[in-house]
């Protein structure tokens, strides 16, 4: 109710006020104002500027110049500008004239709706009208700025923190990119700027004003490099490794300082039991402990971290710590994600079965897991065996084997029945989500007990027939 109230008194005051159908504007005893395009059409967060003509019928006093506003514009900027320069006030002899701007800067996040401002000078009066037509309220604002050193070369990884300018609590903190880029989402606001680089001299920027719905670029900044300075860059800080393996971290060193120096390699906030060391090339065995790096130039080193044997599995924190011939200490954040594995193993009790044909042979193959703190899941088994052969599997899937656990598969293996004695090759694979595994069995078939003895007994009778006759021949 209450704007609504605001907007009948503006516009009968305006009413009241205009005393040319051309023209807009109010003239008094001291000051005429007026304007020939007193209303704007606009988008939240434009600049409007409306010319305005004055003429002096007074004394040649200088003359304050005001804006006044009705409906809460909350965020709005306001300047009087004679050409480029900004004014507060107006001096002219009796009679004398003069063209102003008056430039209304509106907040982005502005609601859609008719907006009455009113000038004044001495007591002159003039309504103008904003009519804006889009809001971007509810929209962020986008912060983007490049940062620099002394001879214009990009710098990458620049810490920029954004600091509301009424309180000292960062809104956002944002790095520069490899082309020393930044850009970032911002509410709107006004804000102070801090730049920090490790080997540059810190710098801060105020007056950044953000609106709703646009960009703001804050140009490009300048960071002078100090007497001594390092930068690390890391080319994974974040590694993942299984249980018994050793974290490996590239790091390229670049003396960003304006005198060659030499640093010392060492390490911090290492958890218990673990050990660290540096190598110059990741397949070096021998350990440095310190690097020269002449100004402008970079080295890379390799940062190895060494676990206890019984690591538990988990995240673990710890820092590299380079210190300066200067005495200036750098660090570095490093994590490593310590995972389980899992190692699956397949075997039998024995690697040589006996099967006599026309029969059957149980073979007993245990499935083991190995690994720590990962389960192998979805275990199935399959036989690959020569034509003609079955193959029955006990069970033939297993859900899962925790770590150190063992399962056991019955593999029932049938020859054919006219299968000839002999030694054959079966093939065991084992699959999981995690891998799969093979082995060769090998399974030997022999005679059946009925054939052996009738060989026997044939044996028997041809020896018998032999012998009779050796007995019957030999008397004559």
């Amino acid at each position: 109710m209450k704007k609504y109230i605001n907007t009948f008194l503006a516009l009968l005051l305006a009413g009241l006020f205009v005393c040319s159908p051309v023209l807009a504007g109010y003239t008094s005893n001291n000051v005429e104002i007026t304007c020939t395009y007193p209303g704007k059409i606009v988008e939240a967060g434009e600049k409007v500027t409306f010319d305005l003509s004055i003429k002096n019928n007074g004394d040649s006093n200088p003359k304050k110049l005001y804006v006044d506003t009705f409906d809460g514009e909350e965020g709005w900027k306001y300047r009087f500008l004679a050409g480029e320069t900004e004014i507060d006030r107006i001096a002219l002899n009796t009679g004398g004239e003069a063209s102003i701007k008056l430039e209304v800067d509106t907040a982005g996040d502005t609601k859609v709706d008719s907006y009455p401002l009113r000038v004044r000078i001495d007591d002159g009066r003039l309504w103008l009208y904003i009519n804006v037509k889009k809001t971007h309220a509810g929209e962020s604002g986008v912060l983007k700025m490049s940062v620099v050193n002394e001879q214009g070369e990009k710098i990458k990884g620049a810490k920029v923190t954004v600091f509301n300018e009424k309180t000292d609590v960062p809104v956002t903190i944002v790095y520069s990119t490899a082309d020393g880029a930044v850009r970032t989402e911002v509410p709107q606001g006004e804000y102070v700027l801090k730049i920090e680089k490790d080997g540059y001299l810190p710098r801060e920027k105020d007056d950044i004003s953000i609106k709703s719905g646009y960009t703001t670029d804050s140009g490009t900044l300048m960071l002078e490099r100090k007497n001594y300075g390092l930068d690390i860059d890391v080319k994974s800080p974040t590694l993942t490794v299984a249980v018994g393996e050793k974290p490996l971290y590239e790091m390229k060193l670049s003396n960003v300082g304006k005198s060659d120096d030499t640093y010392t390699l060492s390490s911090a906030d290492l958890p218990d039991g673990w050990y660290s060391r540096y190598r110059e090339t990741a397949e070096s065995k021998e350990e440095i402990s310190e690097i020269f790096i002449r100004a402008g130039e970079e080295k890379t080193v390799f940062y190895e971290v060494i676990p206890p044997y019984s690591v538990d599995t988990g995240d673990y924190e710890f820092k590299s710590e380079i210190i300066s011939s200067s005495g200036e200490s750098y660090t570095g954040d490093f994590r490593a994600s310590v995972k389980g594995k899992s190692e699956l193993q397949v075997f039998s009790e024995k690697y040589r079965y006996e099967v006599t044909k026309g029969g059957s042979v149980d073979v007993p193959v245990t499935i083991y897991n190995k690994g720590t703190g990962v389960a192998i899941t979805n275990i199935a088994v399959e036989v690959s065996t020569p034509e003609g052969w079955q193959v029955g599997v006990s069970p033939k899937t297993i859900p899962s084997i925790m770590p150190g656990e063992k399962k056991t598969v019955t593999l029932k293996v049938v020859p054919p029945s006219g299968v000839a004695a002999s030694e054959y090759k079966i093939t065991l694979k084992v699959k999981s989500d995690q891998g799969e595994k093979s082995d060769d069995l090998r399974i030997v078939v022999n005679e059946s007990s009925i054939i052996g003895i009738l060989g026997i007994l044939l044996l028997i009778g041809v020896g018998g027939g032999v012998y009779y006759m050796f007995r019957k021949y030999e008397r004559r």
